[in-house]
């Protein structure tokens, strides 16, 4: 089966084709194929140039890349088809015209596949818990609440990029209402170069009380450039014609490692 099909468009179209349970592995394994002989095996954790400033990983993380969230814990790989099984399933048949209706079925399906919120004690069972020398992998995390921003971007960033869109997942930090924390989210870049923030631990809760993709447009700006983004809660609620929630907290600053090495750069000029 090719795998001729690098835009969203086109990929979109040919997953739509896919009638059986047997075409759809056999499409993902020749996708998965493709895309593992173009990536390279890489750390990706938030040590950068020695310091614990965080990253920006570009593309498909490969399976035997390892994903360190600490160094007190094994490190977790990507390495599971059925993650994309199972996201094909879940999109085949609608009509998914534009990446940012393919925004709400990454959020539907990542809830669904780890749970709407994950719980700190449950992920340190998982990767406390004794496998036989068997590595981390990111189904380890499905069902049972345990996956937090880190394994939930990894598993978008691959998701993503599996559909033709380019992705980069940042470590980095998050400013809400000045507290400030360790993040993990991942920014899309569109086929006119626009950049969009997505955050698929953080659905912004509507006046509705339902709940909708945290996205946010940066514009086209290289990503080497983007130290920090103030999320667009005024855009979201124009884009749904709807007012955010009163409890949703509506200040949140998303900072990259370029941040700090642009302002360390300047600091030794």
């Amino acid at each position: 089966m090719s795998t001729n099909f690098n835009t969203f468009r086109d990929i979109i179209k040919h997953i739509n084709t896919l009638e059986t349970e047997d075409q759809i592995k056999e499409y993902v394994m020749s996708r998965l194929e493709f895309l593992e002989k173009n990536s390279e095996k890489r750390t990706i954790d938030r040590n950068n140039e020695g310091q614990l400033i965080g990253t920006i990983t570009e593309g498909y993380i490969n399976s035997d890349s390892p994903i360190v969230t600490s160094y007190m814990v094994d490190p977790f790989y990507m390495n599971d088809l059925t993650l994309y099984i199972e996201f094909i399933k879940s999109i085949k048949g609608k009509n998914l015209s534009n990446p940012l209706q393919f925004f709400h079925e990454l959020q539907d399906f990542t809830i669904d596949l780890f749970g709407f919120k994950g719980s700190q004690l449950n992920r340190e069972n998982v990767y406390l818990q004794e496998r036989n020398n068997e590595p981390i992998s990111i189904a380890d995390f499905y069902g049972n609440n345990s996956a937090l921003c880190s394994e939930r971007s990894a598993a978008v960033q691959n998701l993503a990029e599996f559909c033709g869109i380019k992705s980069y997942l940042i470590f980095g930090e998050l400013s809400t209402e000045g507290k400030k924390e360790i993040h993990a989210y991942n920014i899309f870049k569109m086929k006119d170069g626009t950049l969009i923030l997505y955050d698929s631990t953080n659905p912004v809760t509507l006046s509705s009380n339902g709940y909708v993709p945290a996205y946010s447009i940066i514009g086209k700006e290289k990503i080497s450039n983007i130290e920090s983004i103030s999320f667009d809660f005024e855009g979201l609620s124009n884009i749904y014609k709807q007012s955010i929630h009163p409890e949703e907290p509506l200040e949140r600053n998303y900072i990259t490692c370029n941040f700090y090495l642009n302002n360390r750069t300047q600091q030794l000029k």
